[in-house]
């Protein structure tokens, strides 16, 4: 009976042990978060008033190539978790069971917080004024320093196999990502090939 009644006491301790780190990591997440979200909003209001700032219609153009570009790249994500994450049933897309490595993450490992950084770069462009250019700098160093938290709890989460994941598909650069993919692609054909 009473190792019973130490054992139930250790997993309680420990749950609460876990529920404090959670919660003090929420906090590393929340702050970032909270500041590029309010950078975001500002960048959406103000361009409204300094829309396309000093007419450069070929920079206003460019936004709307990377406000593309966020709705294209922020569309794939939750097709892939949905497609190849083994989510329970009545979960969030984001509820995956295991390592998504196929579709978009084949590319690149953080496509959502890559469309936040297409669409402070597209607002920034179509009004093309200094105080954007300041916030849209701000929001990316914030962004993509949020990815380095999301990679150490990923690597928690899905251990080595996250981390050969990890040298094989880059954080963000789509131009590297496709490269790599392309690659990995012509190595798996040739050793097929050899297979035959």
């Amino acid at each position: 009976m009473l190792k019973n009644d130490i054992i139930t006491e250790k997993n309680s301790i420990n749950k609460t042990d876990k529920k404090i780190s959670q919660s003090k990591s929420s906090w590393k997440y929340l702050i970032p978060s909270m500041i590029y979200s309010s950078l975001l909003i500002a960048q959406f209001i103000l361009v409204f008033f300094y829309y396309n700032f000093y007419h450069l219609n070929i920079l206003t153009w460019f936004g709307w190539v990377f406000m593309v570009l966020f709705m294209v790249v922020g569309s794939l994500p939750r097709q892939a978790f949905k497609r190849y994450g083994e989510i329970e049933k009545g979960k969030s897309h984001v509820y995956t069971t295991r390592l998504v490595d196929k579709g978009i993450y084949a590319i690149i490992r953080h496509p959502y917080w890559l469309c936040w950084i297409f669409l402070s770069i597209s607002v920034t462009l179509m009004s093309q004024h200094w105080l954007m250019v300041i916030f849209a700098v701000l929001i990316c160093w914030i962004v993509y320093g949020e990815t380095y938290l999301l990679d150490k709890g990923l690597i928690e989460k899905f251990g080595d196999e996250y981390k050969e994941y990890k040298e094989n598909v880059p954080r963000m650069s789509l131009i590297l990502g496709l490269i790599k993919y392309v690659k990995r692609n012509k190595i798996r054909g040739c050793l097929k090939n050899d297979e035959k």
